[in-house]
């Protein structure tokens, strides 16, 4: 354990929260999944510990175990990465950043690093040329390494910003998909930089816009910065206002652009995303911090041990779970949790009773 939950900030809440209400016919968590094993049998083999359902506001099912509860939060892991994604699409959308230039073009002082030489496209989408980064349990491998400068494990830190500006690549950028959390600390260090505002206070503005109910947190690193890799907390209602708001299409123009652009995509076609397709029955792509299924027109957030939520841009419906798996990544329960999520938006794309809310 680390001082990681000491170093946080507060994300305040919105100035104008959604009203919420509960519909008068929820949606049916003892039903059959066509695995044949019920829909809350399904939440309980994969350690569910919150599941909503939201449209128009209104919540069509809520589920809390493990010790969880409404007014909680939760550490959102790497879900946290799409709040920074849709921060710098806040940016290029203001003309206040040009994903196509480079990253030392907004800070001088990565001038001469790999990094700086990087578009800032790139670091959206996981194409800056880094070092995988999957070895947290491995002392001594890259985002084990960086964990020590997140504040997230004990070591001799070096400094979080040092540490980006100089990181190793491995190809150049716009080469290959290679996920790396200093990508999404960059974009952090980008925003302050261009804003000169704090970054929880651009989440706050973000926390504003979607109309979440509750405050929430920000983890920061030994250099007291923002990580938005791993370090955002909210509660499962206002998870689920964020990815009802991109479902509803209220989110800035350039996500949707840059999330959905299957053609400058690097993770699909790789042995990495084939393989997630083969878990999962389906396609998925990565832009701007955000994951997506294009034969569903799905929006995805994704944390270690089972933060995960849905968008569903046709509908307008969040589905989101946070989980409690044994480990950052477990393929069939990430599998059991997308088929869950499909099996939800379906049954409520073809039913009409659902969703008035009680008077």
């Amino acid at each position: 354990a680390s001082d990681v939950y000491k170093r946080q900030v507060h994300v305040m809440a919105s100035r104008s929260p959604a009203n919420l209400s509960v519909a008068d016919k929820l949606f049916d968590i003892q039903q059959k999944l066509p695995t044949g094993r019920s829909f809350v049998e399904s939440l309980t083999a994969t350690q569910t510990k919150g599941f909503l359902i939201l449209k128009d506001n209104v919540v069509l099912a809520e589920f809390y175990d493990n010790g969880f509860s409404q007014n909680k939060t939760q550490l959102l892991q790497s879900s946290s990465k799409t709040y920074a994604g849709i921060i710098a699409s806040k940016l290029i959308d203001a003309g206040k950043l040009d994903p196509n230039k480079t990253v030392e073009s907004y800070l001088l002082d990565f001038k001469g690093s790999r990094i700086g030489k990087v578009k800032v496209q790139h670091v959206l989408d996981m194409q800056s040329g880094l070092l995988p980064a999957t070895d947290y349990h491995v002392p001594g491998g890259e985002a084990f390494m960086f964990e020590i400068e997140q504040g997230l494990k004990p070591g001799d830190p070096t400094g979080h910003r040092k540490a980006i500006i100089n990181t190793k690549t491995q190809n150049a950028p716009g080469e290959v998909y290679t996920y790396n959390d200093k990508n999404t600390d960059l974009l952090a260090i980008l925003a302050e930089e261009i804003t000169g505002q704090h970054f929880n206070k651009l989440l706050s503005d973000t926390f504003d816009d979607f109309g979440a109910t509750s405050n929430g947190s920000i983890a920061l690193t030994v250099d007291g910065t923002a990580s938005p890799a791993y370090g955002i907390s909210c509660t499962l209602r206002d998870y689920a206002l964020f990815h009802q708001w991109i479902a509803e299409g209220k989110a800035p123009k350039s996500f949707y652009t840059s999330v959905q652009d299957v053609d400058k995509d690097l993770l699909a076609e790789s042995e990495k995303g084939k393989g997630i397709k083969a878990a999962l029955g389906t396609p998925i792509t990565y832009g701007s911090q955000g994951w997506y299924l294009p034969e569903h027109k799905i929006v995805l957030s994704f944390g270690s041990y089972g933060l995960v939520g849905f968008s569903d841009l046709d509908r307008g419906i969040s589905v989101v779970f946070m989980q409690d798996w044994e480990d950052n990544g477990v393929a069939e329960k990430l599998a059991d949790t997308v088929a869950r999520a499909l099996f939800v938006i379906d049954e409520l794309g073809t039913t009409n009773d659902l969703g008035r809310s009680k008077e």
